[in-house]
This record gives structure tokens, sequence and C-alpha cells, in this order.
């Protein structure tokens, strides 16, 4: 713990105290501070131990109870395993369990509900009661004042990641940063705006009341940092000019051969906003042209092939596959008498506890601005219900 608390690598020490603990089968004379210690140590100083790691898990999910384990123990234990990348299902299960148990969760600092619901969703290990309890506790605090930025953002970009969506808990995460913007990061205004923006969470007066704060980080941003606060602002489409101007552009040319695919992709759709708006801000045209490439060939596959052949089985001639002018893919295009339609199924991604995702939201809307395309989705699991009953399918 004390070489990892001031950052001194030394392998050899952490693979030799590893096997020893694993030799003597140390893991019974361990309290649960030791515990969370150890595992919190090789997860800080990225000391890899596999079995270490496994044979800890396996004792921890051996114990009759997690009684003795007080709430930074919880938290440090998930969060070495998610930092490490160490995949144990049971572990999380066990102790998701317990924290679900407890009759209330005041003893929870504010670290550790960032770090808990952190760790869940950065492991995959999606645990609903648990998100929920978290969410509920937090939407019942006084106050949130002794959250500091990055947790609240880490917070609700875990919520957004792990597919949970808790309308109450956004809303109050986003009155206690409208009433305080102290001590934010470029990385923690980021973050917290794509979260909100990926779960179709749009609070108008959190992204006004932002837009100051990021413009004064432009100059401390990464190239995520720029896609990502494009993007969100792309999908909320509230208007910040204070932000949006020549020098937000100047950074994206300073960041120019940083950006990532994804970003890329981020920064067209952004693009096309600044179009919806009729602004006069524009990526350079050479910039632009690459980010539109780039958003063409990330493009989703389609599954359009079932409701194409449902449509023309009652006289309706659709077009498949259809490409946008503006880069966007649609699952099948009608036209009914002189209105263009995209048909688009609608799967698990482009919804989040019954709201449309942001991705979702943003394409349905420059759609139907920039080329007067309307939508009709049509819920990919419940056509799959349908099977082969080709009358309800029409």
């Amino acid at each position: 713990w004390a070489y990892a608390n001031v950052n001194a690598s030394n392998p050899g020490i952490f693979n030799k105290a590893a096997d020893m603990v694993i030799a003597k089968d140390l893991f019974k004379t361990f309290t649960s501070q030791d515990i969370s210690y150890i595992v919190w140590a090789y997860a800080t100083a990225q000391e890899q131990h596999h079995q270490l790691f496994r044979e800890m898990s396996h004792h921890v999910v051996r114990l009759g109870d997690l009684n003795s384990f007080l709430p930074e123990a919880l938290s440090n234990i998930v969060w070495a395993y998610a930092t490490a990348d160490e995949c144990h299902p049971k572990l999380f299960k066990k102790v998701a369990d317990h924290i679900i148990a407890l009759p209330n969760l005041r003893s929870f600092k504010p670290r550790h509900l960032s770090d808990i619901v952190w760790a869940y969703s950065s492991a995959g290990e999606n645990h609903s009661r648990l998100f929920r309890r978290v969410a509920g506790h937090i939407a019942t605090l006084d106050t949130l004042d002794e959250f500091i930025p990055q947790q609240l953002s880490n917070m609700v970009l875990a919520y957004t990641t792990a597919n949970e969506a808790h309308a109450l808990l956004f809303e109050k995460v986003a009155d206690a940063v409208i009433k305080n913007q102290d001590g934010f990061t470029s990385q923690n205004v980021a973050d917290l705006l794509q979260a909100y923006a990926i779960a179709g969470q749009i609070d108008q007066n959190l992204f006004t009341s932002l837009a100051s704060t990021a413009a004064a980080l432009v100059g401390e941003c990464t190239s995520q940092n720029l896609a990502n606060i494009a993007w969100a602002y792309a999908v909320s489409n509230v208007e910040a000019p204070s932000l949006f101007n020549d020098d937000f552009i100047q950074k994206c040319l300073e960041k120019e051969n940083d950006f990532s695919i994804e970003h890329k992709s981020q920064l067209h759709q952004w693009n096309l906003w600044q179009e919806e708006l009729q602004s006069n801000i524009r990526l350079p045209p050479s910039l632009g042209e690459t980010c539109y490439q780039t958003f063409l060939s990330n493009a989703p596959t389609p599954m359009q092939d079932d409701i194409i052949s449902e449509l023309m089985a009652i006289g309706i001639q659709p077009k498949g596959e259809t490409l946008t002018k503006n880069g966007y893919f649609l699952d099948a295009l009608v036209e009914v008498d002189g209105n263009k339609i995209g048909i688009e199924i609608n799967d698990s991604s482009h919804s989040a506890g019954g709201k449309a995702t942001g991705s979702t939201i943003l394409k349905h809307r420059q759609v139907a601005n920039l080329e007067e395309i309307s939508f009709v989705s049509v819920p990919y699991r419940e056509w799959n219900k349908l099977g082969k009953d080709r009358s309800r399918k029409q």
C-alpha cells in the first residue's frame, strides 16, 4: 500500500508479496481493510497479478457476509477490480447484494458512491438494483455540496454507460452543477455534458449554465473534450455562441491530427447543427470534409430486409439502405403522398429507460430539419416477437 500511495514502482516486491500470500494461503488472516488495501495497491500501482486477484475474489465470495466491510473497503475493492480489469462477477454480485440489503446508505461518503457506480459501469457488471439504490439515496440528500466535480461527472457518466436511466438523479446533479461550477476541469465538463447527451437527459438550464465555464476551459481541452462537448451541445440543441466561436474552431484546428474516428464523426454532427442554426461558425472546409467522410465510413449496418418485404407486400415500394446527403443511414425510405418517411429499426441502442438516446435525438432532428424526412421507428424487440405473423407486421 505504501509503495502505491507514493507512486513508487517496484514490480519485484509486488510479485514476491503476492506469491507469498498465495503460497502460504494468508487470505483467512486478512481483515476487510487488509483486503481492500491490498487490491487497491496493486490496481493503483498497475501491478498485474491475476492469481492474487482471483484468489482474493474467491475468499471474499466464500465469506458468510460482508458486515465487517466498511463503505471505504467495499468501494476500494470494486474500484480496484474494475481498474485492474479483473473480471469476477460473483465478487461484484456479493458486494452489490450486500449494499442493497443495508437499511440505508448514510455511512457512504460521496467518494464511495461515485467509485462504486463507476466500478460497476466500467467493469460491465450492470446491477440495476444497485444503481437504483444509489440513485434513490442521492436523490433524497438535502444537498450535493460535498461532491467534488469529478465525482459528479463520473457518477452520471457511469449511469449513462450502464444504460441506467434515473431522471431524479440526473435532475439532482444538474441542479448542483448549475448552483456551483467552481473547480470544474475541461474533463469534468466534457464528461458531464456527454453523459446527459448520451442518455437523452436534455436539461436546457444545465447546458446554458455550463456554456461560459466550457468556453473558459477551451484552451485546456483535449481533442476528445472538444468533440464530446461539441456533440453534446448538438444533441441538446442549446445555442452557445460564447462557446462556439473562432477560438473554438482554432482549437479544433490545433488538434486536427489528434481526433479519433469517433470524434471526427461527432464534429460532423456538430457542423450539421451549425447548419441547422444557420450559424456563421463552421469547421474549415478541409476539416469538415474529413469529418464527413469519416462519418460515412463509420455508419452502422442497417437491419432492414424483413421490413422491406412487408412494405412491398402492402403495395409500398421502399428504397432500402438509403444514405442521406448528410451521411445518415436509413433502414428504408418510402414516399407517401409526396412526403418522405424514413424507416428505422429501433433496437436497444436507440433508447434508455424508455427515452431516446442522444444519438437518436440528434439523427431524427437533423434528418427532419436539413433533409425534410420524417421518421417512423419500428421496435426491434416487438417486431421479432411477431415471428411469422405477417398480418400484424403489415
